[in-house]
């Protein structure tokens, strides 16, 4: 697995002990309201949602990021997650997927509204995007947004997210747009290391197996 250090971000795996962290940020009034549905999450569905995350980590090297604000370059506020995840193929049973090809791989960012307007979503995004096309080597990145959701729809525009197309889902509308390296936007000061590496310590974030 691995972290990713941006100019002012930490971005690394999901543990077993971020329960809290997830139950927190999806109980923010903005994510409930942009991305829930409007429903709040019970803890046991926040360490499902935890759950599936670490699974998909350890299905496919890649997945969700927890998303710090560093101080003084140690890992200190959480603002949300942003990350990739297998769009259509990790679950195919569950009907809260969206349905898509199966070798789609899809951007997915959730940041607390304390986040919004320091382009905190911009910055991860890039750095998403840089370790998907020049580590994974990945040909595009798929995004699915609900047109109400304004600041994910100008956050992936941002860093050359291209609509597509719309989508019916669960009798809503989703909006889908792709990204590929030649439209992409992305960072040139980030760093990627295996979480194994003893530098992590110096984030606060000590070594993880």
């Amino acid at each position: 697995m691995y972290i990713i250090e941006s100019p002012r971000l930490i971005l690394r795996p999901p543990s077993q002990i971020d329960d809290l962290l997830i139950h927190n940020l999806h109980n923010d009034p903005f994510v409930v309201n942009t991305i829930r549905d409007g429903l709040n999450s019970t803890m046991e569905q926040s360490k499902a949602a935890l759950l599936n995350f670490t699974n998909h980590w350890q299905h496919h090297r890649f997945g969700l990021w927890m998303v710090f604000v560093k101080d003084e370059g140690t890992a200190r506020k959480f603002a949300g997650y942003s990350g990739l995840m297998c769009s259509g193929t990790y679950r195919p049973d569950n009907p809260d997927d969206l349905p898509g090809d199966p070798n789609y791989v899809e951007m997915i960012t959730g940041l607390h509204l304390l986040a919004s307007g320091r382009a905190i979503g911009v910055e991860a995004g890039m750095a998403v995007l840089k370790f998907s096309f020049e580590v994974l080597k990945q040909d595009k990145v798929t995004a699915f947004i609900l047109p109400t959701n304004k600041r994910s729809l100008i956050k992936n525009k941002k860093i050359g997210f291209v609509y597509i197309g719309d989508i019916i889902h669960k009798n809503r509308t989703w909006s889908r747009f792709e990204v590929s390296a030649l439209t992409a936007l992305m960072a040139d000061n980030v760093r990627v290391f295996s979480c194994k590496d003893p530098e992590m310590r110096s984030f606060g974030l000590g070594s993880r197996p």
